[in-house]
């Protein structure tokens, strides 16, 4: 995503500012002073895809120049047949090279004027932003909390079961058959009294 967003801010800053015109002149210097060296190339390279069209190859490259040694990296766009390529270089700073000084102005003069910079631009734009929305969703849904029909299982609170305890009745005092005897003979002279109401009348 990082990647992307560079894209587009260098192919959107490449149409508004427009080419380099520092890189321009020294270019043109090369031109005119013809400063070509043969490099020696290293046998590996790195291959890139730009727009998923344009294919680049990056080599280590080593050259000698007044006694003393260069080395650094070149970008070429093709494969060469050999590991030995005459490239040129600025006088004033043997370490700026290029392969092919010509193009490399043209490419620098049609940052500003072509729209398909801006264009390529835009696309890279885009993509950053889908990802990014994509890297978003992701982390959201890793936190989301999961739901009561994930399979987690809740403990249901038993219910408090009250119990209300009955008084005991009060002990029922023993009879005695004496006891029992006497209660019988009053209830007899109450049912006596009752029957012969002529006992109360006077004699």
């Amino acid at each position: 995503m990082i990647l992307f967003i560079v894209l587009a801010k260098t192919c959107v800053s490449d149409y508004i500012n427009g080419g380099d015109e520092y890189k321009i002149s020294e270019l043109e210097q090369m031109i005119s002073e013809n400063t070509v060296v043969t490099a020696s190339l290293s046998n590996e390279y790195t291959e890139s895809t730009v727009a998923s069209v344009v294919k680049l190859y990056r080599f280590d490259y080593r050259f000698n120049l007044n006694d003393q040694s260069y080395t650094g990296k070149i970008t070429l766009n093709a494969v060469p047949n050999t590991n030995k390529l005459n490239i040129y270089y600025l006088s004033d700073d043997p370490s700026i090279i290029a392969a092919d000084p010509y193009e490399a102005i043209a490419r620098e003069k049609e940052k500003g004027s072509s729209i398909s910079e801006l264009l390529i631009g835009i696309v890279w734009g885009v993509v950053a932003i889908i990802l990014f929305i994509s890297l978003i969703a992701t982390i959201k849904s890793t936190k989301t909390p999961k739901s009561p029909t994930s399979g987690e299982t809740k403990t249901v609170p038993k219910s408090i079961k009250t119990r209300t305890k009955k008084k005991a009745a009060a002990p029922v005092p023993e009879i005695t058959p004496e006891e029992e005897r006497l209660r019988a003979l009053e209830k007899e002279r109450i049912r006596r009294e009752k029957e012969v109401p002529s006992r109360f009348m006077p004699k």
